[in-house]
């Protein structure tokens, strides 16, 4: 009899009749070849999981499908002769039981994960599903397997980054209010064990008279390591300073100015008293150098559980971390606190208004001696007091902090730069030579600070920023009148919309065109001037129309359609985009309740919902009361929340949206890869897909960077059961990768641009009746 012949019979549901003994039938099951059969073994051999077919009776694998095969490296034959407990690396007792088990019940056993080795690689997580089936009247176990190894992976390293983004959060919170240099150190080592939920961490400096690395903090460390430790860093071998053999990862970190990594001591040793490490619990540990004016002047120690802890990710943030340390010691340093509090800001540590002025006085003369240009910047981060009302003062705080370091470590000098306000800062550039472009400098500048990533708790932000400037000479001869013309040219743009604006008088007709336009868009409101163009989204796998996003326009008369650009900052600036946002939710569900009662095969249509909207108390309320009009409305819309905004008040994004989803709403995170985000928060927020965002797409075909962080979205994506939208798509060859990464849907240029409602209907919609 072969394994493709011993599955036959009465197929029945339920629980098997069973006498007091539990007996099982002795009897081969015994089935002839047909049709049926070769239909369902066929299909078993397509599958990608693995499945096993096991006679209860017999405990003997009956088959084992192609899928079985190539996960174990083995023949049919072989699987069928090793048998259950061999195949499945369980034994033959926890088989019975679970079998007679789920025989007894009629209901399939809980998954089980198990970590076995596989023949060409490290071991594997497989996941077991076990369902009874009786065949005439005997059973069959099937047990279908499949590899999850990839998912525990990506939740490892979930897991492992929130550690990391905890610890860095504690520090920087720390860095504020510590006044001593021990405090530092041993807060640093206890956040690092709280937090961070390292089970050792040490940070020891370099001595400069001795040139010898001295442990001046700790945590957790066993009494014979530390003591261990001081003394090899005492001893005539250690050099810290300076390449040479023999030296220990700590002295390299110092020497090299980089981190140095063991990500598995057991199996790499050379970390000195590897073996005692081992013996308690740690697996993989890390020296950071810490660096302060550039000079690496000690190193911070972590000890991990787990092996293969520091990756490039984790090493990023650490690296931020021990750069804010450094930034710590380098202020406890000075010398004359009085004068520091009475010139700097206390937060950020960079100059107040008072100093800055004196500097910007004493670089005019430098200026006018020298016959050359001088730029003075007043820069304004936006959105900061929502940011600072929804996540706290600390993370406020944070913020401000982090912001001042990035313009620190772009400025090339902190003593260019000043907090002149709650959200403002200032800055210098003493020389500006008569064929630089400052616009062009401004541009790049306010560019990759949009662009930053600023880590805060769990939440990760990008925000924007805007600049007025004024040049010495032509624009004030004085450090006052040159600060108050920058700060005048810094309402302007504000108001204007812009993102930066030079001191000039003609400002102030700019401005009054804003005010004109602002009044035309009110206009605009009341005569209902607004359209809502749409733009088709295509299924990667078929082609076919699967939804579309409604995007407004505005129809002025006698002058056409405006572009987007130019009218969309005024209204969320004044705040219209409050009314424009309620008709087009609106005329959505009006438009999609029309195609269904026209007989239109009609599509699910997305609508952006602005910071705003979904900021404002009556926000559930007015999505409840509009999709009430119809049953089916629900199921026509979808929401698109961009990600920066969803990440300003965490919890009550997860609180909104769970109220608008249980409505029957999708919910989409518009652009994504832009801002955010602690990737613990995107498993909680309540969404259906992702939109990755065109900046990624366009890049995708030439940098493998661009494919390989898109491939990552959608592989995180669709381990969090979310569907993948590509945005921008604008070649066929985006097509084609975005195929074959397995991204769900596409739109862009390369299908359609947004349109007029009757030309999207007459293209894109098929009636059915």
């Amino acid at each position: 009899m072969n394994s493709t012949s011993e599955v036959q019979g009465v197929v029945r549901e339920g629980p098997p009749p069973m006498d007091s003994t539990h007996s099982l039938m002795s009897t081969p099951i015994d089935m002839s070849e047909t049709s049926l059969q070769k239909v369902i073994l066929k299909a078993l051999d397509a599958s990608v999981d693995a499945f096993y077919l096991v006679d209860r009776t017999r405990m003997k694998i009956i088959h084992a499908n192609d899928a079985a095969c190539r996960m174990q490296g083995l023949t049919r034959e072989q699987l069928i002769e090793r048998g259950p407990t061999g195949a499945l690396a369980l034994s033959k007792s926890e088989l019975e039981q679970t079998y007679d088990a789920i025989i007894a019940t009629g209901r399939p056993a809980k998954p089980l994960e198990i970590l076995r080795p596989r023949p060409d690689g490290p071991p594997a997580w497989l996941e077991l599903r076990r369902h009874p089936v009786q065949i005439g009247e005997h059973w069959v176990i099937v047990t279908v397997v499949r590899d999850v190894t990839q998912a525990k992976q990506a939740q490892n390293r979930i897991t492992y980054l929130n550690r990391v983004y905890a610890m860095l959060s504690g520090i920087n919170t720390l860095i504020v209010r510590v006044r001593t240099r021990t405090e530092l150190f041993d807060s640093a080592c206890q956040i690092a064990a709280s937090d961070g939920d390292f089970p050792m961490a040490m940070i020891a400096m370099v001595d400069r008279n001795l040139m010898k690395i001295v442990p001046v903090a700790s945590v957790g460390m066993p009494a014979d390591i530390l003591r261990g430790l001081k003394e090899r860093f005492a001893s005539d071998e250690a050099r810290p300073v300076g390449p040479a053999q023999g030296q220990t990862m700590a002295e390299r970190a110092v020497s090299e100015k980089r981190a140095i990594v063991n990500n598995d001591i057991k199996h790499n040793p050379s970390a000195i008293y590897a073996k005692r490490h081992i013996e308690a619990g740690i697996r993989a540990m890390a020296m950071l150098p810490i660096a302060v004016g550039g000079e690496a002047v000690g190193v911070l120690a972590l000890y991990a559980r787990e092996v293969d802890f520091f990756h490039e990710d984790e090493l990023k943030l650490l690296s931020q971390l021990t750069h804010d340390i450094g930034f710590a010691l380098d202020h406890l340093d000075q010398q004359e606190r009085l004068e520091y509090l009475a010139c700097y800001d206390a937060l950020t540590g960079l100059a107040n208004r008072s100093l800055f002025l004196n500097r910007v006085a004493q670089y005019m003369r430098s200026a006018a001696t020298g016959q050359h240009r001088m730029a003075l910047y007043v820069i304004d981060v936006e959105r900061f007091k929502n940011i600072n009302d929804s996540l706290g003062q600390n993370v406020g705080d944070s913020l401000l902090r982090q912001i001042a370091q990035w313009l620190s470590r772009n400025a090339g000098d902190v003593n260019l730069l000043a907090r002149i306000g709650p959200d403002q800062f200032a800055l210098l550039q003493p020389v500006v030579q008569e064929s630089e472009s400052l616009v062009d400098l401004l541009e790049a500048r306010l560019s990759q600070f949009s662009h930053h990533a600023f880590r805060l708790n769990d939440t990760v932000l990008r925000i924007s920023a805007k600049a007025g400037v004024a040049v010495f000479p032509s624009d004030g001869t004085d450090a006052d009148t040159l600060f108050k013309h920058a700060e005048a040219a810094l309402k302007k743009a504000k108001l204007s919309g812009d993102r930066f604006l030079f001191y000039n008088p003609s400002m102030t007709r700019h401005v009054a065109t804003q005010v004109t336009l602002e009044s035309q868009l009110r206009q605009a409101i009341d005569n209902e001037e607004f359209v809502l163009h749409y733009q088709p989204k295509i299924s990667l796998t078929t082609g076919k129309v699967t939804g579309a996003e409604a995007l407004i326009r505005w129809n002025e008369p006698g002058v056409g359609l405006v572009a987007p650009a130019h009218f969309i900052p005024v209204l969320e600036e004044t705040g219209l985009i409050q009314h424009v946002g309620s008709w087009a939710l609106r005329q959505v569900i009006a438009d999609y309740l029309r195609w269904r009662a026209t007989g239109f095969e009609a599509v699910r249509i997305a609508l952006n919902v602005s910071p705003l909207q979904l900021r404002h108390k009556d926000f559930i309320a007015e999505v409840q009361q509009v999709i009430a009009i119809d049953s089916a409305a629900a199921g026509g819309l979808e929401l698109e929340i961009t990600e920066n905004v969803l990440m300003e008040d965490v919890k009550r994004s997860i609180a909104s949206l769970q109220a608008v989803r249980d409505m029957g709403v999708r919910i989409a995170i518009d652009d994504f890869g832009t801002g955010f985000s602690s990737l613990a928060y995107l498993a909680k927020l309540p969404v259906d897909t992702l939109k990755i965002d065109r900046s990624f797409v366009v890049g995708m075909a030439d940098a493998a960077q661009e494919l390989a962080l898109v491939s990552t979205i959608v592989n995180l994506a669709h381990a969090l059961k979310l569907s993948v939208v590509a945005e921008g798509v604008e070649t066929q060859e985006q097509s084609r990768l975005l195929r074959l990464l397995g991204c769900d849907e596409m739109q862009g240029f390369l299908v359609s641009k947004a349109v007029p409602i009757d030309s999207f209907e007459a293209t894109y919609l098929q009636r059915l009746v």
